[in-house]
């Protein structure tokens, strides 16, 4: 059962000697059950630990209770939105020895599969840097899930397309960026500005009636 935190369980002994419990359970619409029991037996509840350094430097998203996020808990339950970086156990959620054991050997399963392959796929559709446009812009938004611009000591990109390797194809710099200087490969300025001049072009004006 999922109950609020303002409003726990309480435990009372029944007529007939054994013990009830009583929780207004969360995904049954509110509904207020009685439980029957055996025995009640108190642990100590999990928090996740303090990591804020990690989250920092790899961008892993936390869920509202703290714990680390997966894609999905189906179809990917050990992956993160970041490449490469996999979670498994009590960071994801409190768990028994046996649901980490087998948390672990997915995220085993799945490494094993990234450096077997021995090359890495990258998204065609990322970030370009236009030099000419560029003006000594040195910092990239803190938003942005990794840092995907490096650059000289005169503020400059490290080469014509920065660092497409780093890049997470987010498009998340381009409106970031004051100077206009960044567009995503796929979804260019140019390529917006004409698809929606297109779709303009094609709609037909209402027509008012005449009286």
């Amino acid at each position: 059962m999922k109950y609020a935190g303002d409003d726990a369980p309480s435990v009372a002994k029944m007529p007939s000697g054994g013990l009830a419990v009583t929780v207004t359970d969360l995904l049954t619409d509110r509904r207020e059950l009685t439980l029957p029991v055996d025995l009640v037996v108190l642990v100590t509840g999990m928090v996740p630990r303090e990591s804020k350094s990690l989250v920092d430097v790899l961008k892993l998203p936390l869920g509202t209770d703290g714990f680390f996020n997966e894609i999905h808990p189906k179809l990917r339950p050990v992956e993160t939105v970041v490449d490469g970086v996999l979670i498994a156990g009590c960071c994801q959620s409190p768990r028994t020895v046996g649901e980490s054991v087998a948390a672990g050997l997915a995220a085993v399963a799945q490494s094993a599969a990234l450096l077997k392959k021995g090359f890495a796929e990258l998204d065609p559709l990322v970030a370009r840097i236009d030099p000419d446009k560029w003006h000594g812009q040195r910092r990239v938004p803190d938003e942005l899930p990794v840092r995907v611009h490096h650059h000289d000591r005169m503020g400059r990109p490290q080469g014509r397309h920065g660092r497409p390797r780093h890049c997470k194809g987010c498009g998340g710099c381009v409106p970031a960026c004051g100077q206009d200087a960044i567009d995503l490969l796929g979804y260019t300025d140019a390529q917006m500005r004409s698809a929606i001049e297109e779709l303009i072009g094609t709609v037909e004006p209402v027509k008012e009636p005449v009286a």
